[in-house]
């Protein structure tokens, strides 16, 4: 966004019904912004045929479509102009390339499962900051993780608030079902893939400022094999004999 601003004097802030007499006969006073969408002019005109001193006349006048401006008559000689750009909103397309490159997936049991038993899938993210440049401005980024999508490569995914946690971190025993885990019904290898939605915001050095929409960013892959357990009853345990059936 693009704001002309024409000076003329020092009646950059003032207005009629803040003038006293004096910064009202200097011709301070009158602010016009008659000039066009998103153009202010605040401009003092000074004009006088009262070659005795006793005083003079004040006009407000705006600014041409072409850009010309009249010759500075102001009675302190300052006629200057000034154009204030203002910052670009950023957008998730504006800070993709901020966004982290995450840990790959820590599946449990050390990527091997058993066919109808939950293996533990575990994507690690934080809120974190990262440093930049944008729209030639030094800019601080936040992420903040909101959802996690699992897909577990046989066609069946889950929506989680969170990443998950080992099994040893919640206090539970091998093969628990956790909130991201997942039982495969049949064996074979599959790739486990997953993505971390963030809610992102900018900061240029004048507080954070939230970005409209969430961010998806890959959060690994992984490959889990999954077995079949049979059993069998036999006469003797496999440290008794250890060449039995199934030792």
């Amino acid at each position: 966004m693009l704001v002309s601003i024409t000076l003329l004097g020092l009646a950059l802030s003032m207005n009629a019904g803040g003038c006293n007499a004096d910064q009202q006969a200097l011709g301070l006073c009158s602010i016009s912004s008659d000039v066009g969408a998103g153009v202010i002019d605040v401009r003092g005109i000074y004009e006088s045929d009262d070659r005795d001193g006793t005083g003079g006349s004040y006009d407000s006048k705006s600014n041409t479509d072409d850009g010309d401006s009249e010759e500075c008559t102001s009675p302190l000689g300052r006629c200057e102009t000034y154009e204030v750009v203002m910052r670009q909103e950023a957008t998730l397309s504006d800070i993709a390339s901020f966004a982290p490159t995450l840990t790959p997936l820590a599946p449990e049991p050390d990527g091997v499962g058993v066919v109808g038993l939950p293996v533990n899938i575990v994507a690690t993210a934080a809120t974190h900051t990262r440093s930049g440049e944008l729209f030639d401005l030094p800019v601080t980024v936040r992420f903040r993780p909101v959802s996690f999508t699992f897909d577990y490569g046989d066609g069946q995914t889950r929506e989680a608030s969170d990443g998950g946690a080992t099994w040893a971190r919640l206090g539970l025993p091998q093969f628990t079902a956790t909130d991201t885990s997942h039982a495969y019904s049949a064996r074979g290898s599959y790739r486990v893939t997953a993505a971390v939605r963030y809610a992102a915001d900018v900061d240029f050095g004048t507080g954070w400022i939230p970005v409209d929409g969430l961010l998806a960013v890959p959060a690994g892959a992984t490959t889990v094999r999954i077995l079949e357990a049979r059993t069998a009853l036999v006469e003797r345990t496999c440290i008794e004999d250890p060449a039995g059936i199934g030792c």
